[in-house]
């Protein structure tokens, strides 16, 4: 079922259009190589080819949507080697966080610790997207940690791109969604205790089972798709 958008009023054309079909792209609404046609989601936005065009573009620059030559706009696959590169950038950056976070005061650190104690195992289908929304939430906190406003800039990109592979792979697999929810648990309790090698340890630990996972779910998919 395709997304639904609501009309644009013209002054806000251009960071409206980018900001729903990036959210549109990120929470699989629109699956990896779904086609994107310029036509239809100008009718479906009731504006002009050219602003769409113009969004899609910018989308294709932060890596959500490439051209074919002959195909037009298409959402981008998610690819093993994509996943191996957005997972290496994800181990520099996110440690470089929690040595900041160990400092904070203790009310904050509390907060930290207790991020994701209201979630209860088994992590149901229905509870999927706020888990998804507090593990964002999670992960740019750790990054907003550095206090690096070019690192939190770069970030972004690549927070986009990994956001929409932990919902391909949340959606699909229960157990992940179990495992996951120990490891970020593993991260918050270390942080508020200040212990920063044992936080460092799980954040890394954290970020090459997700990788494996969603590798896993890759290698699934295309072989379902055979």
């Amino acid at each position: 079922m395709k997304p639904t958008f609501a009309p644009v009023v013209e002054r806000k054309l251009s960071s409206h259009l980018y900001r729903e079909l990036e959210n549109a792209i990120v929470d699989c609404s629109f699956a990896p190589g779904a086609p994107l046609s310029d036509r239809e989601l100008a009718a479906q936005f009731k504006v002009s080819r050219t602003p769409v065009r113009d969004t899609l573009h910018l989308l294709e620059v932060s890596g959500l949507v490439e051209r074919g030559e002959r195909t037009g706009w298409f959402v981008t696959q998610i690819r093993s080697q994509d996943v191996e590169e957005l997972y290496e950038l994800r181990s520099l950056l996110e440690p470089a966080g929690l040595s900041r976070i160990v400092e904070w005061n203790a009310e904050d650190l509390h907060y930290v610790g207790t991020l994701f104690d209201d979630f209860v195992m088994p992590v149901s289908r229905d509870d999927v997207e706020r888990y998804l929304l507090r593990d964002d939430e999670f992960h740019q906190l750790i990054i907003q940690g550095t206090q690096n406003s070019q690192l939190i800039k770069a970030y972004r990109v690549v927070d986009r791109q990994l956001a929409r592979c932990k919902r391909f792979v949340s959606y699909q697999d229960n157990l992940r969604r179990e495992e996951s929810l120990r490891e970020h648990r593993a991260v918050c309790h270390a942080l508020a205790a200040r212990d920063l090698d044992t936080a460092r340890s799980a954040l890394i630990h954290h970020i090459y089972e997700a990788r494996n996972a969603l590798m896993g779910a890759i290698t699934a998919s295309v072989a379902t798709a055979k």
